[in-house]
């Protein structure tokens, strides 16, 4: 019977070590091997910036008072010794491009299923009037303090949006949403936003104004937001079903530009903060 456990628990072991990521990956460094390299350039306000990022890995764009672009890159190699992702490091290089009101940033890398490269990057760009194109394959994108138009399509991974004006329009294909706006309305055209499967976080000043636009095709909204004053009366802000469709459409404060979030599979979150009424 002693026996039999020992070898039960070895068989255990043995089976927990051949499901090792590292294992699986042959006989190279468990420890990531890091690149870091950065560019800083002169760039106006007013300028546009793309970014391709054909490899994985996440992209942090964040606005800043000065009149130019630093981009901060980091490549890390996984399961692979130093001399093996020296040399895959050269065969998928970032290019960086730029004129004063031109700039273009990208990322290559493998296709092929289980790549051990992602390349992280982290851009200052100019807060005021900085026009953005982002385009990735997966990986998390987070932009914040900048006010331009922005576009931005992602084939897998999350979008957070923060502190922003002008225009911005995102879409993911598998990701979630978290959207955090400031001051007392939306400064522009507009903000769109959506996923096709993913879940939905708007989190809003308490006397914040807008036109909000939230709709989910498969999933809930939930509403933890101040009633709106209407002819002096006090009404909640209405969450509307049809089937399996949710939506809430509504002017809150002095109404203005439209919030617009939507998920085809996913719940959605209203919520507020900052000033009490």
């Amino acid at each position: 019977m002693a026996l039999r456990l020992m070898l039960a628990f070895l068989l255990v072991v043995a089976q927990g070590q051949q499901s090792d990521p590292a294992g699986q990956k042959g006989s190279g460094s468990k420890n990531p091997y890091v690149e870091r390299s950065e560019k800083q350039f002169a760039f106006y306000p007013g300028g546009k910036l793309e970014i391709s990022a054909a490899a994985a890995g996440n992209v942090k764009i964040v606005g800043w008072q000065n009149a130019s672009i630093r981009a901060e890159v980091e490549k890390v190699f996984f399961y692979l010794a130093p001399d093996q992702a020296q040399a895959l490091s050269r065969r998928f290089p970032v290019r960086v491009t730029n004129t004063q009101t031109l700039a273009r940033i990208s990322t290559s890398g493998s296709d092929k299923p289980g790549a051990t490269m992602e390349v992280n990057l982290l851009v200052y760009v100019p807060r005021e009037k900085t026009d953005l194109d982002v385009k990735m394959i997966k990986g998390d994108l987070s932009v914040a303090s900048v006010s331009g138009w922005a576009e931005a399509t992602l084939e897998e991974g999350n979008v957070e949006a923060r502190d922003l004006a002008g225009y911005f329009s995102a879409i993911t294909k598998l990701g979630d949403l978290t959207v955090g706006l400031d001051g007392p309305r939306w400064t522009g055209h507009s903000f769109t936003a959506a996923t096709r499967r993913g879940s939905v976080e708007l989190k809003l000043p308490v006397d914040y104004s807008a036109q909000l636009q939230l709709e989910t095709r498969d999933g809930k909204i939930s509403v933890d937001y101040p009633d709106q004053m209407v002819q002096g009366e006090p009404v909640p802000l209405l969450v509307v079903a049809n089937k399996k469709i949710r939506s809430l459409n509504a002017r809150i404060g002095e109404g203005g530009a439209p919030i617009r979030l939507t998920t085809l599979l996913g719940d959605i979150a209203l919520k507020g903060s900052g000033r009490e009424r």
